[in-house]
């Protein structure tokens, strides 16, 4: 891949939608979008947050239910005191749930915040970002 210019392919020069239920749907699906081409699946859990995120994106489900199950993967890395574990696989896949599934339609302020969060966890991975970057350029338009 060539050099990206980064001070146009950035998070914060994404053009979001100006209806704050589609700009999450947008943005949640290129989540699942990313992980489905990495891979990235979850194990050990009753409700699947890629499934519950694609559920939500495709209007079968309220965000509700979505930030209902983000407790859950809360608990997960709280109750083994994880809070500050970035080497784990298993907390780190609970970051990313948490990313697909922590969201509020009324607060759309910290999407970007939060896709920055999910790229850096995929960092912590061990992600090559070349794929999840050249993916958000073609997935999103930028000012």
């Amino acid at each position: 891949m060539n050099q990206i210019d980064f001070k146009k392919y950035n998070v914060g020069a994404i053009i979001r939608p100006s209806d704050n239920r589609e700009a999450l749907k947008q943005q949640i699906g290129f989540l699942v979008k990313v992980l489905d081409a990495l891979d990235i699946k979850f194990s050990d859990c009753e409700n699947d947050p890629l499934r519950l995120a694609e559920d939500y994106v495709d209007g079968r489900i309220p965000i509700e239910a979505c930030r209902a199950e983000a407790a859950v993967w809360w608990e997960k890395i709280d109750e083994t005191g994880a809070i500050r574990l970035f080497q784990d696989r298993d907390v780190l896949l609970a970051r990313l749930a948490i990313c697909l599934l922590s969201n509020d339609e009324n607060d759309t302020s910290v999407m970007g915040d939060n896709l920055s969060w999910f790229f850096e966890v995929l960092g912590f991975l061990k992600v090559d970002m070349t794929m999840p970057i050249s993916m958000m350029i073609e997935y999103f338009e930028f000012k």
